[in-house]
């Protein structure tokens, strides 16, 4: 009996040196606020992981400036989120860009680029139907605290105030590709435009020494949702069955460059932490593309883009939706070992703008148990009744809480 007792007491010991050991390489997790406490609202500003800080999508909140001030009260608005965590502009390592008036683009660089003068982040610019409020245009950021292990990828193109990719740390953060051939042009179909696409996502990856095998999410844009299913068939012809990234599959109503397609990546160098998580339940992640319903990267676990459907059918209505999608994402969640607490970071997408109060509704009795932070948005003007109303991606991780 003592002996039993003495064996039972080690593997106790044993079992919390290893549970120890195991936490204590998780990274920690910390609210970015102005009095660093863990937010009450839908979403938090922004949220530190390790040496990865999430930002929320900011808006510009001075409804009657001209567009170059409204540009940087947008980024204003990021630099206040990096200095609460202590970080400048110079850590940020991968920008999404919303415009309502795309024809604003070439003034778009030339004044977010005075935030940028060296090493410009990757950066992907949509053209959108509306972003929350009176803004007009949104952005939200990625930044990575550790400098040493920021590293560019490529050159930045002529004149453009964004590089091709950034490595940091084990991520690679890809900006968004259009389907331009070498000289400039476009192939003359458009599944040839979406090989184009891939090919010049492939171009990045190679030169971080990297391939398909190790893209974790996608987002896959088109300008055409009567080219979902044609842009779908040839992306997936640059992943292995079974082994697909997360995806989410956008329409949008603008794409830079005379592009009709963009693709953007985040890939590891790490391909022994990468793991598909595909629950049973889940049907039509990334539809239409081909795709996992969660990959792991480390300890950061990327979700695809979910609708409310089950088992092949749409909920009805708006609300339903949300409760059906916070349905799926859990299941996701729950077969990687995660909750809806563990979500760091989200985009949402809408199909129409009037649905925004109802979401949110809905939102803060599942997403807001974080929260992590969140960009909302509506990619396009035209929505077919039969697709979905809303469509969200997701980024969770395994953490620890932030020491006092």
């Amino acid at each position: 009996m003592k002996r039993l007792s003495l064996a039972t007491s080690a593997f106790v010991v044993a079992t919390f040196a290893f549970a120890a050991a195991a936490n204590a390489q998780l990274p920690e997790k910390r609210f970015i606020t102005p009095d660093g406490k863990r937010p009450s609202g839908l979403f938090a500003p922004g949220v530190m992981v390790g040496k990865t800080l999430y930002i929320a999508g900011k808006g510009d909140y001075k409804p009657n400036e001209e567009f170059p001030a409204k540009v940087k009260n947008c980024l204003g608005e990021i630099e206040k989120t990096l200095k609460q965590a202590g970080l400048g502009f110079e850590h940020v390592v991968k920008s999404f860009v919303y415009l309502e008036d795309h024809d604003k683009y070439d003034d778009l660089n030339k004044y977010y680029g005075e935030f940028f003068p060296k090493n410009p982040p990757a950066r992907t610019t949509l053209g959108v139907a509306q972003v929350p409020g009176e803004s007009r245009l949104e952005i939200t950021c990625i930044a990575y605290a550790d400098l040493v292990q920021r590293k560019p990828i490529g050159q930045p193109p002529a004149n453009r105030p964004y590089t091709s990719a950034i490595l940091a740390g084990d991520t690679l953060y890809i900006s968004g590709k259009g389907d331009q051939l070498p000289n400039g042009s476009h192939p003359a179909t458009f599944e040839e435009q979406v090989r184009q696409c891939m090919r010049n996502v492939e171009a990045s990856l190679k030169e971080a020494r990297l391939d398909f095998r190790n893209v974790v999410m996608s987002h896959l844009f088109v300008d055409d949702a009567k080219n979902f299913q044609a842009a779908a068939e040839v992306y997936d012809e640059f992943f292995e069955d079974g082994s697909e990234p997360a995806c989410a599959t956008i329409h949008v109503d603008w794409i830079p460059g005379g592009s009709h397609v963009e693709v953007t990546c985040i890939a590891t160098t790490d391909l022994s932490g990468r793991k598909v998580v595909r629950p049973a339940s889940i049907q039509g992640a990334g539809w239409p593309t081909k795709a996992s319903a969660g990959v792991f990267a480390g300890n950061t676990l990327y979700l695809s883009g979910l609708f409310g459907s089950q088992g092949g059918s749409l909920a009805k209505g708006v609300d339903e939706q949300v409760h059906q999608l916070a349905k799926n994402d859990i299941a996701v969640l729950d077969a990687a070992g995660l909750t809806l607490e563990d979500i760091v970071s989200g985009h949402v997408y809408l199909a129409d703008m009037q649905d925004y109060n109802g979401m949110n509704a809905i939102y803060r009795q599942y997403y807001s148990k974080g929260p992590g932070v969140r960009t909302t948005l509506m990619p396009s003007s035209g929505h077919e009744t039969s697709e979905p109303r809303v469509v969200a991606s997701f980024v969770a991780a395994k953490t620890q809480p932030a020491k006092p």
